[in-house]
C-alpha cells in the first residue's frame, strides 16, 4: 500500500506497508480470477481501518476480475467477493 503526497511542492508516492499471507490448501486450487478476488477481499478486510472512507485505486492486470464486477454470477466464491467489495465501491477505482 502506498499513498500520494505532496512533499516540498512535488507530488510523490510514499510506501505505507506491505502485507501478504500464504494460501490455504483449499485456496491453492482456486483459478486465477478467484485467487485475485481472494487477494482483494483479504486486503480490504485487513486494511479496513486505513481504507474506510478513503478514496483509493486498485491496480490489477486481471481483466477477468474487472469484467466480473459488471457480471451476474452464481459462483459462491465470486458472490462473496462482490459482496465484500460493494462496501468500498463508491471510493474504489479498479485500474
Amino acid at each position: 500500500m502506498h499513498q500520494r503526497q505532496i512533499l516540498d511542492g512535488e507530488p510523490r508516492e510514499g510506501l505505507i506497508c506491505y502485507i501478504s499471507r500464504k494460501l490455504k490448501n483449499s485456496e491453492a486450487r482456486y483459478r486465477a480470477t478467484q485467487a485475485e478476488c481472494l487477494c482483494l477481499v483479504w486486503t480490504l478486510e485487513k486494511l479496513h481501518y486505513c481504507l474506510d472512507g478513503a478514496v483509493f485505486e486498485v491496480y490489477t492486470d486481471c481483466t477477468a476480475f474487472k469484467s466480473l464486477l459488471k457480471m451476474n454470477t452464481t459462483n459462491r466464491h465470486m458472490l462473496r467477493c462482490l459482496i465484500a467489495i460493494q462496501v468500498y465501491r463508491g471510493n474504489m477505482t479498479i485500474i
